[in-house]
């Protein structure tokens, strides 16, 4: 059976490039282009980082750098640098023989893998997985040398891409014959409407990576829940030496619970592989049953009804973690979104981690699937075939771009381009939308001509004139919107606070709002819907600011998942159930006239202040209702009518002077598997508990018990305070935090403070989870790099003899390995023969210790031990062992 390990513990790191000095002998230079021969961080023999950072994946070491002018605002001006991971570690002997496999989710930007001294895998992209076949250069009973080069200065994207590995990493081993990775593809087929009847097209792709044939034999089975719903007949195969072969299978049900964005119902998918009659690996995956289609005139259908998509794009990073999301934060910010109302994700402009989609499929969100790199050299193409691969399983998936806003979009050198990788996505899923993202509106001879669903960006204006030049292809907004805001900003200021009035009303030249927007949408049945740029602030790119501006202000809620105004003008738009919002809040000066706005999807609104009516007026959700309120301190309430009948409220009251901190935990009870994390919103409260909406104070955070704090955040476009330090300032009344649990936690307890302010606490209830199988650390003090006389001598060598630059013979090298107990020398039956062994030894030891070197056995007459050519030890060691030098 497959032995799982999670590589995320206990890495070695080091920020900056490890200097060298560069090999110039011809000795030095002979060895350095052998395998596994390499220096430095990336050898397989002893190396010295002890001195190093100890940390745990996922890791963003870009979001602790410093700000500074002189780096790009596109990419959050954060001083940019390369990077070194280490992690040594050891493998049971049991598993020998077997097929491994080194699995990177993600590392950005551009990188390089080593395993014992040799280079295993190079990525130019930072979005796809990085995957090491390392079956032959694994060692076992000894200790491995992992390290990882990441060239945190290169960038792919125009937004803050973070730099490390910033996604999981995996080890995967394998009986030689077994299911490929990414190798099990579920594809439910509707196979007859009128009974309801699917079939499940199952192909799995086994892999042999022995040297003989293989014979096997593959079942399935189709799971609701515990309950197995459906089997497959298994299928007997013959696997050809060191390749790999596809098995195909069905699997039949009828009437399925239907997969749908409100009722997102999964099941499960069982494969085992089995040799001689005993199952030796299997492999799952979750698949839904839904059916959708686009209509030229009609727009998008989702099991056979017409839905409107109701989409958002998005950027992975998030505030005090950068791009290093834990799984928990992807499910909150999904989350997020749908309590919003949509109904859709776009992966803008990149493949995302694949826990998003896992959550996706959990809250029922349709995707968008990103590909980065519109090129077709093939490493371009092996990435989006990995892409694919990786990601059609998944119900949500729904569309794959290919590409977004591309100068050679309207071109024929881009059409060219666009056939061949939608031929590639094809011939591995043939059952999704192929599109791209177009600024501008399809001209003929351009990619328009090869998508299925014409994506267009921005030119909403431009819609009727792409589709007459498509009128067969059904259209969509890719992109719109980009209207700009601070979160709880009252007054924009462009040139000195650089803060934009948070009322869905500024825009960029090319932007619109909300409302404009929707009603475009709503407007017309053909299209088929809208992704707003953006669901969240990111990092990076802010315009229309330059330094000290550090993060975008597109966000319907900031970098920390905390709404702004938009957001309420969206949920108006996006839900059916009753929703009611008044912005601003109502802490101003007296005598102050007020612009006050109501968001809600009701057909009346009522204002109401201290109780008494302001009026009561006809709603429309594309523009809402406004009022010039002059301010008195109190409570400003609204009530939402439908068909007459008062049916929800809302409210702002006047906070006073703050008294206490305020803490409230997305939720209260974690998991002691070592990575689970928790958002904490913090503000400041008055007396009566009130929360103050313009607090600015600083918040200091403790963690008790089993725990840390993982990174705080504001929301704060401007803001150049450190993330990963354990206290931030309010900003606009509001900042976050989040807490991890320690593996095997047992208690956790959050403490906020503030100077003059009562303190607040939360205390976490922990659940024990069985853990993954971490990989531990284990400290590399194996010699390597022996070598040894290649001829019987019969005179005893001179241990300080000096052997010519350009002499590669007079000696052999060594091997160390588990066979490295039968190793005799080649006819070494007379004489003497010359062992030179460098050993390293750590810059520092223990107080009171020495270094000893152990020889676990000898086999001959006479030895002698020489360091650095002064006699240390002689002995008769035939047969005797252990021996201490």
């Amino acid at each position: 059976m497959r032995t799982y390990f999670n590589m995320d513990k206990d890495w070695r790191f080091l920020l900056g490039d490890y200097v060298q000095e560069a090999a110039q002998s011809h000795t030095a230079v002979y060895n350095s282009v052998k395998t596994g021969n390499l220096k430095g961080p990336a050898t397989k023999r002893a190396f010295d980082d002890d001195a190093w950072a100890c940390v745990d994946l996922p890791h963003d070491y870009i979001r602790e750098a410093a700000f500074s002018p002189e780096y790009s605002k596109n990419h959050g001006a954060r001083v940019k640098s390369n990077g070194w991971y280490r992690k040594t570690f050891t493998v049971d002997g049991k598993h020998a023989g077997k097929h491994a496999l080194l699995v990177f989710d993600g590392i950005a930007t551009a990188s390089e893998v080593y395993l014992n001294g040799s280079i295993v895998a190079r990525s130019f992209s930072g979005y796809y997985e990085i995957t090491a076949d390392v079956t032959d250069r694994l060692y076992y009973d000894r200790v491995n040398n992992l390290a990882v080069y990441t060239k945190g200065d290169a960038n792919e994207g125009w937004w803050y891409e973070g730099a490390g590995i910033y996604r999981h990493a995996h080890l995967y081993i394998k009986e030689p014959l077994h299911i490929a990775h990414n190798g099990l593809w579920a594809k439910p087929v509707l196979c007859d409407k009128a009974s309801d009847l699917w079939c499940v097209e199952l192909e799995v792709t086994l892999e042999n990576s022995d040297f003989e044939a293989e014979k096997g034999s593959v079942k399935a089975i189709l799971c609701d829940g515990e309950t197995v719903i459906a089997s497959a007949v298994s299928a007997d195969v013959d696997c050809t030496p060191d390749g790999k072969t596809a098995v195909k299978l069905t699997l039949d049900v009828t009437a399925p619970h239907r997969w749908d964005v409100d009722d997102p119902y999964l099941y499960n998918v069982k494969v085992e592989l089995l040799q001689n009659g005993e199952m030796t690996d299997a492999e799952q995956t979750r698949i839904g049953f839904r059916t959708f289609y686009m209509d030229v005139e009609k727009g998008f259908f989702l099991n056979d009804r017409p839905l409107k998509l109701k989409g958002t794009c998005n950027h992975q990073d998030h505030a005090g973690i950068g791009v290093a999301l834990p799984d928990a934060m992807q499910y909150y910010r999904i989350r997020c979104l749908k309590e919003m109302g949509t109904n859709a994700y776009r992966c803008a402009h990149n493949p995302p981690a694949k826990e998003l989609l896992d959550a996706c499929d959990e809250y029922g969100i349709l995707v968008m699937d990103e590909n980065r790199t519109f090129e077709t050299r093939p490493d371009a193409v092996q990435n989006l075939e990995n892409l694919i691969r990786r990601d059609r399983n998944h119900p949500s998936v729904i569309f794959y771009s290919l590409f977004n806003e591309e100068p050679l979009q309207n071109s024929d050198e881009g059409r060219k381009i666009f056939r061949r990788l939608k031929s590639a996505v094809k011939r591995l899923d043939d059952t999704r939308l192929v599109m791209g993202a177009v600024n501008d509106a399809f001209h003929r001879g351009g990619t328009g001509e090869e998508m299925d669903v014409l994506g267009i960006n921005y030119s909403l204006g431009r819609i009727d004139e792409s589709r007459r030049a498509f009128p067969n292809k059904p259209i969509m907004g890719s992109e719109n919107n980009s209207a700009v805001a601070t979160r709880g900003c009252l007054v924009t200021d462009k040139e000195g606070a650089h803060v934009l009035a948070d009322r869905d009303e500024e825009l960029v030249p090319w932007g619109a709002n909300a409302r404009d927007n929707w009603k475009v949408v709503m407007e017309r049945d053909h299209f088929a819907g809208s992704f707003i740029w953006t669901g969240f602030d990111y990092r990076g790119e802010p315009t229309p600011f330059d330094w000290p501006s550090c993060s975008s202000q597109f966000g319907i809620m900031d970098t920390c998942g905390f709404p702004k105004h938009a957001y309420y003008f969206h949920k108006a738009l996006f839900v059916d159930a009753p929703m009611l919002h008044i912005l601003p809040y109502w802490n101003h000066r007296a005598g102050d006239t007020v612009r006050v706005m109501t968001v809600t999807n009701c057909d009346e609104v009522e204002l109401l202040l201290n109780g008494r009516s302001l009026g009561r007026r006809a709603n429309n959700v594309f523009e809402q209702n406004e009022w010039e309120v002059v301010f008195e301190p109190g409570t400003l309430s609204a009530v939402g009518y439908r068909n007459g009948s008062p049916i929800v409220t809302a409210e702002q009251k006047t906070a006073g002077e703050p008294v206490a901190v305020k803490l409230m935990a997305d939720r209260t009870v974690l998991e002691n598997g070592g990575q689970d994390t928790v958002p904490v919103r913090v503000c400041l409260v008055d007396k009566n508990g009130t929360e103050v909406p313009n607090a600015d104070r600083l918040i200091r955070f403790a963690v008790e018990g089993d725990g840390f704090v993982r990174g705080v955040g504001n929301g704060d476009p401007n803001s150049h305070e450190a993330e990963h330090l354990p206290e931030r300032h309010l900003f606009n009344g509001l900042c976050q935090v989040l807490v991890t649990a320690k593996l095997g936690a047992k208690a956790m307890k959050l403490i906020a403070s503030c100077d003059g302010m009562a303190s607040a606490e939360v205390e976490f209830a922990i659940t024990a989870v069985q853990a993954p199988n971490y990989m531990p650390t284990k400290v590399n003090r194996t010699i390597a790099g022996v070598l040894v006389s290649t001829a019987n001598s019969t005179e005893k060598p001179d241990p300080t003899k000096v052997y010519g630059d350009d002499d590669m013979n007079s000696f052999s090298p060594i091997v160390l390995d588990s066979a490295f107990n039968n190793f005799l020398p080649s006819r070494f039956l007379a004489g003497w023969r010359e062992f030179r062994i460098p050993i390293t030894l750590p810059a520092t030891l223990p107080e009171g210790k020495v270094p000893a070197l152990e020889i676990s056995s000898l086999l001959c007459e006479r030895a002698e031990f020489y360091v650095e050519g002064k006699l240390l030890l002689g002995c008769q060691p035939a047969y005797k062992a252990p021996l201490t030098v």
